[in-house]
């Protein structure tokens, strides 16, 4: 597993710009990685909770129809309508979450340190059932 973490940054507004601090996450996993995640059906497990990101409007996109909903899932995988980082949204590609700050953005970036460790640990140990023992108490 090959991580790459990139800082970015957008603006959006025509008169008054405002300036979002992304990070741009990238995970390169191992045939054998995905092997293991497309057999024992992993995708959908959360890696880190997070919510909505600076550059979404949180009320409308709450308020948005059914119709919206169906068709971002279909257009753009399952777990496209929340904003939680899953294994799924990682094997397809590279993740980019805005936030307000360049602050926030590092503080985000030390939890996707912390947290991806874990993942590596978590895909490892889904390897292999565990085994038999026996033993006397």
């Amino acid at each position: 597993m090959k991580v790459r973490i990139q800082h970015v940054e957008k603006s959006e507004g025509l008169v008054f710009k405002k300036k979002y601090h992304g990070i741009a996450l990238k995970v390169d996993f191992s045939p054998s990685e995905l092997a293991i995640i497309r057999e024992r059906k992993l995708e959908r497990t959360i890696i880190t909770e997070r919510g909505y990101p600076a550059d979404v409007d949180a009320e409308k996109h709450a308020n948005r129809g059914l119709g919206k909903m169906v068709l971002t899932a279909v257009v753009s995988g399952a777990d496209a309508n929340h904003f939680d980082l899953t294994i799924g949204k990682l094997v397809k590609g590279e993740d980019v979450y805005y936030l307000d700050t360049p602050f926030a953005a590092k503080e985000y970036e030390t939890i996707l340190r912390e947290d991806l460790p874990k993942l590596k640990h978590y895909i490892t140990e889904n390897e292999t059932a565990g085994e038999s023992d026996t033993f006397e108490l």
